[in-house]
């Protein structure tokens, strides 16, 4: 493991989500949380002053881009890598931040155990690459695979989840009071029924969306889906 707790610095320009992962993140083992910013001029002059590990960063700030934000620290050359928050119908934004090195990106809306993961494999990827007194090609392809965008990114890729599909039926559950049906949320989202229930299978494993069952007086259990407490206040 690493000797020293790795250092965070959170970006977001909501208050309320900024605390929620900073204090999420301060109770995390190998992590110290050393600051919070809500702007990109506030979060440029911490990054320089705190010189953090790893920045958590959401895209959208008051004053510019967190886009904007990762390419200015990587031409004044600081050592920190950083995790993005974007949403899913921003593909081009997620391109260009690994354009940029990141090491990870969260889609929103997320859950805390999905932020827990990152940290996690981030952390493991600190200390390994800490351990090696040389490198080989068998060393890198061993700190590849602690790579967190690659584990990240590949359940989508490897069960053939398109993101703006994925937003459409995440849409449905945010906005409604009420659970919904595997038949409901195809007519609201206009995707096949099969389709949705490949979706809402993949939401059910990722811990976004939690099934219920309805017993009528006859035939099988209804199914039905909400979205998790989490995962809607994101």
């Amino acid at each position: 493991m690493t000797h020293q707790e790795l250092r965070v610095l959170v970006v977001d320009d909501d208050f309320m989500i900024a605390k929620l992962h900073g204090k999420f993140i301060s109770k995390q083992k190998g992590y110290q949380l050393v600051g919070s910013a809500y702007s990109y001029d506030e979060a440029l002059k911490m990054v320089e002053k705190l010189e953090p590990d790893l920045v958590l960063l959401d895209v959208y700030l008051p004053d510019g881009s967190g886009i904007e934000l990762l390419r200015t620290i990587r031409l004044q050359n600081k050592r920190c890598d950083v995790i993005l928050i974007t949403a899913a119908k921003e593909l081009e934004i997620v391109e260009d931040g690994f354009r940029f090195g990141i090491i990870d990106y969260l889609i929103k809306p997320f859950d805390l155990t999905q932020l827990q993961t990152s940290l996690i494999k981030y952390l493991n990827f600190k200390s390994r690459l800490s351990s090696f007194t040389q490198l080989d090609q068998s060393t890198v392809n061993d700190l590849k695979k602690l790579r967190v965008s690659e584990s990240s990114s590949s359940p989508l890729n490897q069960k053939g989840i398109d993101l703006r599909t994925l937003e459409k039926i995440r849409n449905c559950l945010i906005h409604s009071p009420d659970s919904l049906s595997a038949d409901q949320i195809a007519k609201l989202a206009g995707v096949s029924l099969s389709t949705t229930r490949t979706y809402l299978s993949y939401m059910v494993e990722e811990q976004e969306v939690k099934e219920e069952q309805q017993y009528g007086t006859v035939g099988r259990p209804l199914r039905l889906y909400r979205i998790t407490p989490l995962a809607s206040s994101n």
